[in-house]
């Protein structure tokens, strides 16, 4: 999506550009971190209560413009959807310890794909945790 302003995005996808919705998406842009709920409402610049996020995020979710992912904890964490992460398959995340970012994965094989179409399953998470390649490097 490049540089494109978080208004535009909306628009783009049929969108009110209400301030609250474009600061969110402008939070969730400005980081390849993902954000829990707590954390989203301590780092907007504006005030917006906690049902508002929540369902502005579920909205966001689900147009493609934010990937829910579940952390070891249970706690749903937030990030936003570049476009080119809607163009790989079903794939992992890594969330790094050290820096916090999220790192799309290797793409899940066909096969183990092609065995889950037997089960009626309405979402899948994949999130792991560990250190990235940036960190591991910054480290030697």
């Amino acid at each position: 999506m490049g540089k494109q302003s978080a208004a535009d995005i909306l628009k783009q996808h049929a969108q009110r550009t209400t301030n609250k919705r474009v600061a969110l998406l402008e939070l969730l842009m400005s980081s390849p971190k993902a954000f829990a709920l707590s954390e989203i409402e301590k780092q907007l610049t504006i005030s917006v209560d906690r049902v508002t996020i929540y369902r502005t995020l579920h909205t966001f979710e689900a147009i493609g413009l934010v990937i829910k992912v579940v952390d070891h904890k249970g706690v749903c964490l937030y990030m936003f959807n570049l476009e080119s992460h809607s163009n790989l398959n079903i794939h992992p995340h890594l969330r790094c310890k050290e820096c916090g970012n999220i790192v799309c994965l290797p793409g899940l094989p066909q096969e183990y794909l092609d065995r889950l179409e037997k089960y009626e399953i309405d979402e899948m998470y994949f999130l792991m945790e560990g250190v990235c390649l940036e960190c591991q490097d910054s480290k030697s």
